[in-house]
């Protein structure tokens, strides 16, 4: 019943409207699909400009100024576009000195100096993981009509995924296949030459063999694997949080200590996975969704017939787990419908005013046919203690799952690749407004307009708010 009837409010939603209310005149949506970046009208479904990207690309941002940016990852280029003029800025290679696959992208938070960094991060060839083909990429974006590469720093073995400090000056980069440097801090005050302050190595997260605990293993056949992936910033605080996918731990860093130093290790009764953090506004609550447990899981990862993951609730002040909820398909779900056997959560993102959390569905495989199709909702009247909502049918996705929030926290802007659609999402009232047909295998979104501004993309620096 419950499936049937998401898939009827989908279809519905298929159909391309023209300006309504709710969607504003003035913006324009950006979307990263194969082989081309694609610019719309957001209010119509119009196309008004595309940029050849061939092959995948990966994640993308937009200034508050207005400057698209684009990991073009099998080109390893950067591409920037002007939002306001609809026009090709420059290309850059992804790297200077020779590491490739650029993957996450990031905006730091404005310096002192008042500049503004884009962070590329460079996962290099998984296939042959090597150290030397692994970096950090920093552009300077102050001026939109004429970004350039400020500094490059070399990472662990990654794949990657950044934190900041909130002057900008300093940031923390996790390596998803690294024992060595599970996660690192980063000093980039001096863009001349920026230096490594900590690293985290897989024994001192108990992984060292010793006592019965297993050794740590990148590979995870000769030990566990601690594979980091997500990560946040308290703005309360200042404290980094991240991840450990494999163990299903969350690694808790002062990384704007003098030294910055590993603050505490959270344990999970039964989560692991996941792919990002977000922080409530107020600057003290994390929320984390995890892959498990779910259902059709063993032992400590076995959860109820409708779960397809579980939100870990996090206090940074107090530097402890408040509660592990379960994340189900849709509220008062009793079964996970059968199509949705592969559904995971992926992108998370909380409203500024506190009220609501989303998270994006996706499918545990890239190659699993469109499964997931909804956006999970839950209310944050208790931010520590949220309450899970009825789904909102969006476009079928398989693999991860991205999307972005328009600054005010109104509209959320959700891709489906497997119906080739971005579907938008009325965060206040919760509901979805439109869907416009997009270009083929669409994977990233942003948005920008003259009035509002940028759209926020997953991983961003919370501000934080009384």
């Amino acid at each position: 019943m419950i499936s049937s009837m998401l898939r009827a409010a989908a279809a519905a939603a298929l159909v391309v409207v023209p300006a309504q209310a709710g969607v504003p005149d003035d913006l324009v949506l950006f979307v990263s699909a194969r082989d081309a970046l694609v610019a719309y009208d957001a209010a119509t479904g119009r196309e008004r400009v595309r940029f050849p990207t061939p092959g995948v690309s990966a994640d993308m941002l937009v200034t508050p100024e207005g400057l698209v940016v684009l990991n073009h990852r099998d080109g390893n280029k950067v591409v920037m576009v002007d939002a306001r003029a609809l026009r090709e800025v420059v290309r850059i290679p992804s790297s200077t000195a020779g590491a490739t696959r650029p993957v996450h992208l990031y905006l730091a938070p404005e310096r002192p100096d008042r500049r503004r960094l884009a962070v590329v991060a460079n996962d290099g060839n998984p296939q042959r993981p090597a150290r030397e083909d692994n970096s950090a990429l920093i552009i300077d974006v102050t001026e939109p009509s004429a970004p350039r590469v400020a500094a490059e720093v070399q990472l662990g073995i990654g794949h990657h995924k950044i934190a900041f400090a909130r002057d900008g000056l300093r940031f923390s980069a996790s390596n998803i296949n690294d024992c060595e440097e599970v996660v690192g801090v980063y000093d980039i005050a001096d863009l001349s030459f920026p230096k490594r302050l900590l690293a985290v190595s897989g024994a001192e997260i108990g992984l060292d063999g010793r006592d019965g605990r297993p050794n740590c293993d990148p590979t995870g056949q000769r030990g566990r694997r601690p594979a980091p992936h997500g990560s946040a910033t308290f703005p309360v605080n200042g404290l980094h949080v991240h991840n450990l996918n494999g163990t299903g731990q969350f690694l808790l860093l002062e990384a704007e200590a003098s030294p910055p130093h590993l603050a505490a290790v959270l344990s999970t009764r039964g989560g692991s996975g996941g792919a990002d953090i977000a922080v409530h506004p107020k600057g003290r609550i994390a929320y984390a969704p995890q892959n498990t447990p779910r259902a059709g899981g063993e032992g400590a990862q076995a959860g109820g017939a409708c779960q397809i993951g579980q939100l870990a609730v996090i206090d940074g002040v107090e530097k402890r787990l408040v509660a592990e909820i379960p994340i189900l398909y849709t509220a008062g779900c009793a079964a996970l419908p059968e199509a949705a056997t592969g559904s995971r959560p992926a992108n998370v993102f909380v409203t500024p005013d506190g009220r609501t959390l989303a998270v994006t569905v996706g499918t545990l495989r890239a190659g699993d046919p469109g499964r997931a199709e909804v956006l999970v909702l839950f209310d944050l009247a208790d931010p520590t203690a949220p309450r899970q909502l009825e789904s909102i049918p969006v476009g079928k996705a398989a693999g991860g799952r991205s999307a972005a929030m328009t600054n005010d926290g109104r509209l959320l802007l959700v891709p489906g690749n497997a119906y080739a659609s971005v579907t938008v999402v009325d965060l206040a009232d919760r509901r979805a407004v439109r869907r416009i047909a997009v270009a083929a295998e669409p994977s990233r979104v942003v948005a920008w307009s003259p009035t509002m501004g940028a759209t926020v993309a997953p991983g961003s620096l919370a501000a934080a708010r009384p």
